[in-house]
Order: C-alpha cells, then structure tokens, then sequence
C-alpha cells in the first residue's frame, strides 16, 4: 500500500502537467485518467538517463524527482491559465456512459488487488529486475560486488530503486506494486485516449476481451509493459485530427526515445504507430517541405530501429528463443483472443475511416515485425536475430492495445470518425458504424463475468506459494546466511531461486542471466566444476566456503551428496552449506518413485514444473514426478539404492504441498511424519529401518484452482488440484545430521 501511494503521489503532477500539454480540452475524467501513465514514463525515463550517463544515486534521484514535480505544476498553472474546451469534446463527455465508466473504475481497482494479497510476486523475470536494482541501491550501478555488469533498459531498475529507498519496503514487495501500478495506468491511459473519440469506456473493456498484457503482469514482464505507458496517449493523439502532425509526428519519436530507457519493445511500437500515421497520411500530399519532413521521420524510425536491434536483449540469445512459440501463432492467438477476432472485424466495418487505417495499418505492421521469429535460424543474420530478441514475448501483448482502440470504436455508438482525412461536421449518436445494442451489452456482460472469475482465480492462486520461482524459506535461510558467512563469497545456482539471493545481500558466484552480460563468468563455471567433482583445492583459491540451495533447484541434491559439505540452516528445504575442513562420508543413495505404483486416480506421475530450469539430475529423478490429489489414501513403492544397511537409517523425504494441506501424513516404516503445512516445498527426516514403500494419507478436501504453469507450458493441467507432489527419498547414516 505505501509503494502504491508513493508511485501515486510521484506521478501525479508531472502526469498532469504532460496531460494537460497533450490535451487542452480534456476535461477533468480524461486528464486525472491520463496522469498516471504520463507521470510513470517521465521518471522511467528520467531515472534512466541518470543511470546511462553513471550519476544514479538517490539524491540526484530525488532532485529529478523534484524538477518533474516543477515541471508538472508549471504546465499546469500555464493550462490554468489558458482553459481550452471545443464542441466536439463536450459533446464526448455528455454522451459518456456512466455506468460503463463505473464498471472501468471496477476493473481497475481489481488490477490492484494482489499488492494487497502477496509480498512476492509470480513469475520469475522479476528475480533480474530486482536484483539490478539492489545493485543500483548497494553500489550505484548495475555491477554486482563479484564484478558482473549488465547492459539493460535502466528505467525500471531505477525506478524500482529509487521507491524501495524512498518507502524502506522490500524490492519484490515494490515490483509488485510497480507491475499492478503499470496495469492500473495503461488502463486509465486507454481509458484517457478513446475518450477522445467517444469510445473510453469501451476501449477498456475491450482490453479484458484478452489477456496479453495481464500475462505480462502476471508473468512479472514488467519492462516491457511499462514501455507501453506512452502509447495509450500516442494513440489518442495520432487519431486526432486537431493541431499540426508533423508535431505529433516528433512527440511521437521523442517518445519512442523515452520509452526506450525502459524497454526496447515500447519504443518499437510507438515507432511502428509513427510508420503507420506516415503511410496512411501519404508521403506524397503536401507542400515538398512535408514530404522532405516525413522523409527525415522515416530515416530517424530507421536509426532507432538499427540501434534497439543492436542493444536489444542478450547477445548469447539463449533466453529470448526459448519460448519461440509465445511470439505468434496459435499460442498468441489463443491469448488474444476474442479481441483479436472482434478487432478484425471492427476493422472490415470501419474500413474507409481514417482512424480504422491507421490503426490495422500499425496492427499488421507489428504482427509482420514479430513474423522475425519464424525465419530459420541461418536466415536471420545478426540484425533480425537481435531485433528478434528485442521483440522478446512481443507477440502476447503488442496486438493488444491497437486492437483494443479499433474494437472500441466499433464498440462504441458515439465515435466520429474522419472518412478521407476530413473531419466530421455534425456529431450523431450512432453516425458511425456500430455493434447493435444487444451485442454492446452483452459484451460488456460478457465483460463483468470474466473479471469476476479472472479475480476469484487470481485470489486463489495467491495461496499458492509453489507456483513462486522462489521458495519461501530461500530467504529466510539467506539473511541466516549472510549473518554467518558476511562478505564471504558464496555458491548459488545459476537460476532464478540462486540468482535471486542477491536481494538478501549475499556475495554470489552467480550473476543475473537478463541483458547483455559481462562480468566474471570464469568463477562461476570453475566454482560448479569444482562442486560436481569436490575439487576442494579450487574452492579454497576461490575463496568459496559456503553455499546456499533451493528446494526448485539441483544444488541441495548435489552438495547432499558430497562428503565436504554440511548443512548449517535449512527451513522448508531451502538450506545454507559450509565446506568442511574433513570430508564424512553420510550419504548411502537415493529413491525415486516407482511409475508402476503411481498409476491410478488418486497418484499419476506428471511433469515437475521446473525440470528444464534444473541444470543437474544427481539422484537421476527424471522430469516427471508423483502427484497425489486430495483426498487420498494411497501405498507408492520406491525404487531403493543398492547397499542400503538393514539397521535403522535417517530417511528424508523431499515433497512439495500443491496448496496448503491441513491434515496430511506419512509412513515409512516404523517412522511416520505429519505432511500437514503451507503451500510449497518441505523435506522431512526421521530415523527407520529402509522400506520401498510409504502410505500416504491427504484427508483435506478437493479444491481446484487455475495454474498459470498450464497456460505456459510447464504444466499438464490448467485446472488443477490440490495435493502432494512427491520429489525423493534421500538416505543417511543414522548418526548423520542430513
């Protein structure tokens, strides 16, 4: 609550200030509405240019602050003073829908809802985001105390910064805030900009028809979200017809600039708007001093794609094509859809409208910039493929705003829209092409169902902490950690659960896989082959004598394994290591479940959400793993190591609660172990004599909930259960402390 009344009281005035410059005749609804957006991309902007030219700290943070501020109440005491108001918007604002205006209020204090239901967020790319963040707060750049560098859009990491600093709160719990914020704002915006021309209220609405830029949200891609603050406003300026274009025309780079200082893929798209407005106006109308203006736009559009194509992204390129298949096709299409298809069909509708051709110009502008993806690796060459990875995840989202504003002017029964570049001379309710009553309402029916039943998902997946990329014990165990072993260089996974630990003030071996890397990869890589093969000699060079794992990850189940490390601290299966000075030979092998045992209603061996992000399989588990949903009493046989001793040995088991469980046990053997707790990840131990087989006893009762996993792949099931997903048995000597 304090980051978003911080990001709100930031915001406010320079937002208002840049609303009231863009659009004198607004009204009180549009600029208030407008202000958010426009206030978030002025200190993302501001904040990033401190941050390129290497004088980011949070003073000169808050003396920019202070001068937006300035500059926010100069503009608006100089609007004051100049009321402006014209027929065509007054007639706007008496034909505005009050209850569709009610509903938009709604929808968008629902987007504000998780800041007050989670402190960490979903997804993982906000583990990168943060962490370039806390290096902004510990050391004023982007460079870890290890010596790692990053090249990346700064806007946001300064931002998220610079509220951390400002409210004393966690940087997870103000990228949450940030992300919801961003949603909050591009709705307002949209909200803003369609008001202009008689279609606000539906303009957001359209936007719940699909769900691109939620999943963005969700999915934590907060950068390249908060690069589109500035097209909602772009858009309402590039449809309308009132003051010169070639004005617009440079507001337009200018802020393809500003959204480049926090995502490349903002500026992107506000450069193919510019391309769109330049073809659909014609290079060849006008006096020659025109075209020759629409020549240089054309050719700064071409330098600024050269440059975001070659900055774009990490150059090694790894991460970007992973997920080829979320960048168009079938996958973008389902996540677009029906607004896609309702966009589509606006357009044929409204064809012959000056409106309608700029924004199918600009949709099919951006969906053939994102066909990048679907060339052959050889025909790519180094400018497509980096301008590939700058359009990274572009595809579930860039559709998404353009096709909103068509869809609402169609949706709308009180547009007035230019046929062959003239303006309207008589405003009529229902003048321009229109749904018919009966679809209008029964979209915005359509609407309200969905947002409530996207909310009650929402809530419920909040009780899930095993869909986090970080368990909630990794913390807790790294400032146990950092107390122990202070500026001590310490071993972590390469991944989000390691990458993330950083946060908690650790000196890692690992930097944050995200934008142009360059820092000290040799340590991180000599460090692992020296942990996988106990080369203690290279650890001690190093300087390595401690470790920390996650229960998501591989490492707890390598260093398990080895004779040299112990476990100092562990909570829920998230443990702190420290290399002994003697090796003690504990570890007598591992159990993984039997498939043949696991094949019935109540057990089924399904994929492990995070098999691929695991660079090690020590215990050889493979990428499928038990699930059993509640309730359930079922036996899982295990398949045992050789060698095991037929006297009484510490058993641990490693299981994962989808869900939080009331009532829940085990039994191995003569030991038996209460399973009950919160969601997430838990490794239990006991002393028994071996046995292949455990009964396990889930007695809550069956609840569903929609698991993101499912849409991105990770998972088999979109609706899943609650339940227990069974890891492995991990066998000590008795005497051992496992």
């Amino acid at each position: 609550m304090q980051a978003l009344l911080a990001l709100s009281l930031l915001t406010v005035l320079p937002g208002l200030g840049l609303a009231l410059w863009l659009d004198a005749t607004g009204g009180r609804l549009r600029t208030w509405c407008a202000a958010p957006a426009l206030g978030l991309a002025a200190h993302g902007g501001a904040f990033g240019a401190l941050v390129l030219i290497g004088i980011w700290s949070f003073s000169t943070a808050c003396l920019v602050t202070l001068l937006l501020q300035g500059m926010g109440a100069v503009l608006i005491r100089r609007a004051s003073n100049h009321t402006a108001s014209s027929d065509r918007s007054d007639w706007f604002r008496a034909q505005r829908s009050p209850r569709r205006t009610w509903i938009v209020g709604i929808i968008v204090a629902l987007a504000l809802l998780p800041v007050f239901n989670a402190d960490v967020p979903q997804g993982v790319d906000w583990v990168g985001f943060t962490a370039l963040a806390h290096h902004l707060v510990e050391r004023g750049s982007f460079s870890s105390a290890l010596g790692h560098g990053w090249l990346y859009p700064p806007g946001l990491p300064a931002m998220l910064a610079f509220v951390s600093q400002l409210t004393g709160l966690a940087l997870p719990a103000v990228g949450l805030a940030v992300g919801q914020f961003t949603l909050a704002a591009l709705m307002l915006g949209m909200m803003s900009a369609m008001d202009r021309h008689g279609a606000g209220a539906e303009a957001v609405l359209a936007m719940v028809l699909a769900i691109g830029v939620f999943s963005k949200i969700l999915d934590s891609g907060w950068p390249t979200v908060a690069s589109l603050a500035l097209v909602p406003a772009s858009i309402g300026m590039v449809l309308d017809d009132e003051g010169p274009r070639w004005q617009k025309r440079l507001t337009l780079l200018a802020g393809a600039v500003v959204a480049s200082m926090i995502h490349p893929a903002g500026a992107l798209i506000l450069v193919l708007l510019l391309v769109a407005d330049v073809a659909c106006a014609g290079l060849s109308k006008g006096s020659f001093a025109r075209v020759r203006l629409d020549v240089l736009v054309l050719f700064g559009l071409t330098l600024l794609l050269l440059g975001v194509a070659s900055l774009s992204q990490d150059v090694r390129l790894e991460a970007p094509f992973a997920e080829d298949g979320w960048q168009g096709g079938w996958p973008m299409l389902a996540y677009g859809s029906p607004l896609l298809l309702l966009a589509g069909f606006a357009g044929w509708r409204l064809r012959g409208h000056f409106e309608s051709r700029v924004l199918v110009v600009w949709l099919v502008l951006t969906w053939m910039l994102s066909l990048v993806h679907l060339l052959p690796e050889g025909a790519r060459g180094p400018v497509i493929t980096n301008l590939g990875a700058g359009l990274y995840a572009m595809g579930m989202y860039a559709f998404h705003l353009p096709a909103a504003a068509l869809t609402a002017l169609w949706w709308s029964d009180s547009t007035a829209l230019r046929t062959d570049g003239s303006s309207p001379k008589l405003f009529v309710v229902e003048g321009d092409p229109c749904a018919p009553r009966s679809v209008a309402v029964g979209l915005v029916v359509l609407v309200c169902l969905g947002s409530v039943l996207a909310t009650g998902a929402m809530v419920r997946l909040w009780e899930h902490e095993e869909t986090l990329a970080v368990a909630p014990g990794d913390f807790d165990v790294a400032e146990h950690l950092r107390d122990v072993a202070g500026n001590a260089l310490v071993y972590a996974e390469q991944a989000p659960w390691g990458e993330a630990m950083v946060l908690a003030g650790l000196n890692l071996t690992v930097g944050v896989d995200l934008g142009v890397h360059d820092g000290q990869h040799e340590v991180h890589l000599k460090a692992t082959q020296a942990v996988l093969t106990d080369d203690v000699d290279t650890l001690e060079d190093l300087g390595i004598g401690w470790a920390i794992s996650s229960p998501y990850g591989a490492l707890g189940w390598v260093l398990e394994r080895s004779s040299w490390w112990e476990t100092v601290h562990e909570v829920s299966g998230s443990r702190a290591w420290a290399l002994r000075s003697e090796p003690v030979d504990d570890f007598l092998g591992s159990a993984k479940v039997a498939d043949a045992s696991c094949a019935s209603a109540a057990c089924v061996m399904r994929p492990d959400p995070w098999s691929a992000q695991r660079w090690n399989d020590p215990h050889d588990l493979g990428s499928k793993r038990a699930v059993i949903d509640a309730p359930a009493s079922v036996n899982v046989a295990f398949m045992m190591p050789q060698g095991l001793p037929v006297e009484p040995v510490e058993v641990c088991i490693h299981v994962e609660r989808l869900g939080a469980l009331d009532s829940a046990q085990v039994q191995i053997g003569a030991w038996s172990a209460d399973l009950a707790g919160p969601a997430g990840h838990d490794r239990l131990c006991g002393e028994t004599e071996p046995a292949s087989e455990a009964h396990f006893s889930l007695d809550d009762s069956s609840t569903r909930w929609v698991n993101p996993a499912g849409a991105s792949g990770r998972s088999d099931r979109l609706l899943d259960a609650a339940g227990l997903r069974v890891h492995a048995i991990t066998f000590h000597l008795a005497s051992s402390k496992a």
